[in-house]
């Protein structure tokens, strides 16, 4: 069936950019995978389907939906980096591409992916590669079918989704002007009565539940209002809120300013909103949940008056997003990213974090297999052809042996394709004298690729910091500042070229990490 995201989701209010959940995607013979997708947020000039790009993502142990992982202790500390954060996090550092982040078809004790469907492995996803599981053809039925599923969605339904993510922003920003009009307020309050304890004590027990509304409030850096994951308790930033009873309220007395209650009700509204999207679903057989339920919602509560100016903006906001014309030769069409849809043509990416990266070795495997056994299967040479890069991103398992490729022959045949191939590592894998061996086969890995002349780029991050799994987990944001940075410099010497200027170029090597997190293996060596 088609899957729509649930109210944990994060969503960029203002667009129909997801993510999105497709769930169980057929893939090669009885094989299917749940995914999530988001659309390009930039529109390429070119419309050629062999112009556009798909970013293939494998995540490693513990990433899973945001409820899922809530539900698992050891999980929950590292629900920055769930499915739909993590696809969110490579929207913006390839805002030009499609987003399709492949979940594994088991979680084992909701901790250890098992990515079965391309590579063989046991309870635990340590990899049994052989010469061909049929990988790459999985591969290029999911990204098929998902096209085929992508288009059959009703326009109606993903705009409704669109219009509803943005009434939740408009509530929330509601809620946050308000909250901040009665944080004043109660400031003066507090300094003109600080002469009366029991005035005291009320000001006191209101800036409580003022913060409470106030951390339900997050702006991204474009200025736009962003709805909170609310079981997750995080943002799309990933930063932690502080809320008490899950949903930003205090219930802790009677002596509540009117304004608090207002505001009160308003983030009451936008939990409400984001249930309601938990029970929606982005499917041809379904139908998105209408705004009445909010009326009902609002006849159960004893004011009613804020309730009501939410649910006006919402049903101006729905009217308004549901009147844009959406024909396909309109440049104004938000669904644009349909038009064409071929996702097995575009150019592809392939990243594998951590465990994910198991794949992406299995995927090394097949190239040799189909280079050498079956050159001439041309439909899977033409896919080999379409694969542009491939990313390992601090790989990784619970196994003793082939964290990394190693043998001369693979790698000569990965060389022979001309992909680009780059490798971002912490110390938390390469630096853990308990586990030698992952250094030790990353090393061959990567001087074997250069002494054959293949196009490769190391970088080791966060070298001057504890190794620890947290830092393990942020080699993928600091993967994306990498890229985001190389984006901007790239646009700076197209602007200086155009200008017949010189071109200064900046490093930036992203949060966390200074001018020695970024270093080439051949620096290293010396």
């Amino acid at each position: 069936m088609l899957g729509g995201s649930s109210g944990e989701r994060l969503c960029t209010p203002s667009t129909s950019a997801g993510p999105f959940r497709i769930f169980s995607v057929a893939g090669f013979q009885n094989r299917a995978n749940d995914i999530v997708y988001c659309p390009p947020i930039v529109r390429q000039q070119s419309q050629h389907v062999e112009e556009s790009k798909a970013i293939i993502y494998f995540g490693g142990d513990v990433q899973d939906f945001p409820e899922s992982m809530e539900t698992n202790r050891d999980s929950r500390g590292y629900m920055k980096y769930n499915l739909e954060n993590s696809a969110i996090l490579l929207r913006e550092a390839f805002p030009h591409s499609h987003i399709i982040v492949i979940r594994p078809v088991r979680m084992e004790f909701k901790t250890f992916s098992c990515f079965d469907n391309f590579v063989r492995g046991n309870n635990a996803g340590v990899p049994d590669h052989t010469p061909m599981n049929h990988a790459l053809q999985h591969l290029e039925k999911l990204l098929q079918n998902l096209s085929q599923r992508l288009i059959s969605i009703p326009e109606n339904e993903i705009l409704d989704q669109a219009a509803q993510a943005a009434a939740a922003a408009a509530a929330v920003a509601a809620a946050a002007a308000a909250a901040a009009l009665t944080l004043s307020n109660a400031t003066v309050n507090s300094e003109s009565s600080s002469s009366s304890s029991t005035a005291g004590d009320n000001s006191q027990e209101m800036d409580i539940d003022i913060l409470q509304v106030q951390e339900n409030v997050t702006v991204d850096a474009d200025g736009a209002v962003i709805f909170p994951i609310v079981s997750a308790g995080t943002t799309e930033t990933g930063a932690p809120l502080n809320n008490v009873d899950g949903v930003g309220n205090v219930n802790n007395g009677n002596n509540k300013d009117a304004a608090v209650n207002s505001h009160q009700e308003s983030n009451n509204q936008q939990q409400q909103q984001q249930q309601q999207q938990s029970t929606a679903k982005i499917a041809s057989t379904t139908t998105t949940t209408p705004v009445t339920n909010n009326v009902e919602h609002c006849n159960n509560s004893n004011d009613c008056s804020a309730s009501q100016a939410t649910l006006s903006t919402q049903q101006q906001q729905q009217q308004q997003l549901r009147s844009t014309p959406t024909t396909t030769t309109s440049d104004n069409n938000p669904l644009w990213w349909r038009e064409n849809l071929n996702l097995d043509k575009s150019k592809l990416v392939l990243i594998g974090f951590s465990k994910g990266c198991v794949v992406l070795n299995q995927f090394i495997y097949e190239f040799h297999y189909l280079k050498t056994l079956t050159p001439d299967d041309s439909s899977m040479c033409r896919l080999l052809s379409r694969i542009t890069d491939m990313y390992w991103l601090d790989g990784g398992h619970g196994g003793q042996k082939n964290t990394w490729i190693t043998s001369r022959s693979l790698l000569e045949t990965l060389t022979r394709m001309g992909m680009n191939i780059h490798v971002h590592l912490t110390p938390y894998q390469v630096q853990d004298d308990r586990r030698p061996w992952i250094r030790k086969e990353e090393k061959l890995f990567t001087e074997m690729l250069r002494r054959l002349n293949a196009p490769i780029t190391r970088h080791l991050h966060y070298d001057n910091q504890p190794a620890n799994l947290m830092t393990h987990f942020e080699v993928l944001q600091a993967f994306c500042q990498h890229v985001h940075s190389l984006n901007q410099q790239q646009q700076q010497l197209q602007q200086h070229g155009a200008n017949n200027e010189p071109a200064t170029v900046a490093t930036n090597n992203g949060a966390g990490s200074n001018s020695n997190n970024l270093m080439d293996a051949s620096e290293e060596a010396k």
